[in-house]
């Protein structure tokens, strides 16, 4: 038994033994229409996965009602088990112990260009306040589970009721959502300095008229029969580094000029004056974009994958029933597209206090071809 295992607390190595795990690494192209396989069958909820150059996949397990148990983030080995990551005392948070060198709500992860892994922790369970400290970005050597750095703004950056979504990196500018209160986080990694931009301005928050739905069109209600209010939610910047794409999940797709967030001289009015939309898009959970600028969509509504081209076509890349709250979506070196399906739109907080949630919870992957009709396709983008 890997010694990785044998430190695990009982129930934490059973729901790992258990998680029933199905590895695949052939990169084959078969025909779009049934290119879907299965990368993981888990017991909880990940809504999140990153692979790096030398094809480790990372898995990210957010603390959802129902999935307390979850060890947080996750990386696959090659006999197809799953291993908390790093280990120790990262993966064991529970409810009442310090959150600052632990993960407690990990909302997202993802790999750029140099292989490492970042992961975003929110710091608190749904519908909590973080503890000092809790909420933070992390770094991890993705070979030997180091930290590498941490990341965590002051108040004025990230004020109360603040809250990390998602990140990329392009270069040494780390760019990260504000889901709480609505505002894009701009922090250079090599100065360290930060600023805050767009905060609560109108072209980052949820707007009356657009709705979150989940399958079919229903709009998802918290157990009080509200219909969630998420703001700044997914993020993209594209490979050159000009545009910085951003929605909230009901939609609409907006970008801003990444110069524009990066000219002191503008002010947050100025920049919402600046903002453009994009396209009006379905319910998403999860983006990511190409290479040649196309722009990869979970469509939560009808179980399905839309690739919106830079002219402003769009194209079915693959439909599924298996595609159940499709979210955040990683392209790797190979070309290969990775999705996970939490089953979101089944959660209690979303599911108006109904838990309809059935694990196992897949993530699933497919070859991208190199055109979708007319459509060539690009590369990951790496930031």
């Amino acid at each position: 038994m890997p010694e990785a295992l044998k430190c695990l607390p009982r129930r934490m190595f059973i729901a790992t033994v258990t998680a029933a795990l199905l590895f695949r690494r052939a990169f084959a192209t078969p025909s779009v229409e049934n290119s879907l396989s299965v990368i993981a069958r888990l017991p909880f909820s990940c809504s999140g996965v990153a692979v790096t150059p030398d094809n480790a996949i990372f898995l990210g397990l957010p603390r959802f009602p129902g999935n307390e148990a979850t060890f947080s983030v996750g990386r696959i080995e090659p006999n197809g088990t799953l291993r908390p990551f790093p280990g120790g005392r990262w993966n064991e948070w529970r409810n009442g112990r310090d959150g600052t060198s632990a993960f407690v709500m990990v909302n997202a992860v993802h790999v750029f260009a140099d292989g490492t892994l970042w992961v975003v922790d929110q710091g608190a369970p749904p519908g909590k306040t973080p503890a000092p400290g809790a909420q933070k970005l992390v770094q991890i050597n993705a070979v030997d589970g180091s930290i590498l750095r941490v990341v965590r703004f002051a108040e004025k950056f990230m004020p109360p009721q603040a809250q990390f979504n998602d990140l990329r990196i392009h270069g040494d500018i780390l760019f990260v959502t504000d889901s709480g209160i609505g505002g894009i986080i701009i922090h250079n990694l090599q100065t360290g300095r930060t600023r805050r931009r767009l905060s609560a301005q109108p072209a980052v928050r949820k707007d009356n008229s657009h709705v979150h739905r989940g399958s079919e069109g229903h709009a998802l209600r918290d157990p009080q029969g509200h219909l969630p209010i998420v703001q700044s939610d997914d993020i993209e910047v594209d490979a050159t580094g000009t545009w910085l794409y951003f929605s909230v999940p009901a939609g609409p797709l907006k970008k801003i000029r990444v110069s524009d967030l990066l000219d002191e001289e503008k002010s947050d009015i100025d920049l919402n004056n600046l903002v453009m939309v994009v396209a009006e898009i379905p319910s998403i959970g999860g983006t990511c974009i190409d290479s040649m600028g196309n722009f990869y969509l979970s469509d939560v509504e009808n179980h399905q994958i839309i690739v919106l081209a830079p002219d402003g076509k769009r194209s079915t890349l693959v439909q599924d029933p298996r595609l159940i709250s499709p979210d955040a979506l990683f392209i790797d070196r190979q070309r290969r597209l990775y999705i996970p399906c939490p089953q979101l739109e089944k959660l209690p907080i979303f599911n108006s206090g109904k838990n309809d949630t059935r694990p196992p919870f897949l993530v699933l992957s497919m070859p991208l071809p190199e055109r979708l009709g007319s459509l060539p396709l690009g590369n990951a983008v790496e930031g």
